[in-house]
């Protein structure tokens, strides 16, 4: 039997932030949707059933029923549009702290996923619309099995060990967690950027990643103060605010 979400817990302490659906295709769609119908700063749309969900460049997330946690939260910053997309580190590392709370180590790879022992347990995708910010949240936190593809590259919170949690526990710490970094975003990211540094899954490794049509290959030499991912590629140090398909090289 499916596992449902304690609504009555949530609605009690989220009050009319909450907009929960028993299934949606992606809870981004929806929350993009509510922005721009005027949706105010921090509604959390959240699915108990996502059918189609996404992640970066269209890829699709996996989500079981009753075991992963799938969410969007509508945002509506203060400060100027140039610096949105740190909110994509801003909520890997909410994520990943709402994870250390039950004695696990996660790292972040730059920019949205969260990983556990080399593994995914969470993606994270950010999308703009009008005047909001949606940062759509897919953690894995019962196992499950999953497909064929992602045996060896995915885990969940359970498998990983660790204090046992639940859905709710953690959707209501990494909105916590959102509220707090959220201060950091505009004066202050040198000190979330030095915190997602701490836990990066890349520094020190050679990777190989897409800029565009460009395939580059170079050693992680950390995250920039702007958040952007330094790259040594020969004798220079190259920065680079976007990348797709990164990946350690063995």
């Amino acid at each position: 039997m499916v596992v449902c979400y304690d609504e009555g817990l949530l609605r009690e302490k989220l009050g009319d932030r909450l907009h929960y659906y028993t299934e949606l295709g992606s809870t981004n769609e929806e929350a993009l949707e509510l922005g721009l119908e005027g949706a105010k700063h921090g509604v959390v749309v959240l699915a108990e059933r996502q059918v189609a969900g996404r992640g970066r460049r269209g890829a699709d997330w996996f989500c079981g029923e009753g075991a992963g946690l799938a969410f969007s939260v509508v945002l509506r910053p203060n400060f100027e549009r140039v610096l949105w997309p740190r909110f994509s580190l801003m909520a890997g590392l909410a994520v990943a702290q709402s994870i250390e709370r039950l004695g696990l180590f996660p790292e972040i790879k730059w920019p949205n996923d969260v990983l556990l022992a080399g593994r995914k347990v969470s993606g994270i995708l950010v999308e703009a619309a009008g005047d909001c910010v949606v940062v759509g949240v897919g953690l894995n936190v019962k196992a499950v099995e999953l497909p064929a593809g992602l045996r060896e590259v995915a885990t969940s919170l359970q498998e990983a060990g660790g204090r046992e949690t639940t859905r709710e526990e953690q959707l209501l710490a990494i909105l916590r967690r959102f509220d707090s970094l959220q201060n950091q975003l505009g004066l202050g990211f040198e000190g979330l950027v030095e915190q997602v540094q701490r836990s990066c899954a890349l520094s020190g490794k050679e990777i190989e990643f897409w800029v565009g049509q460009e395939r580059k290959r170079g050693v992680c030499e950390g995250i920039g103060n702007g958040g952007d991912l330094l790259v040594r590629e020969g004798k220079s140090v190259l920065r680079y605010m976007t990348a797709d398909e990164i990946r350690v090289v063995k």
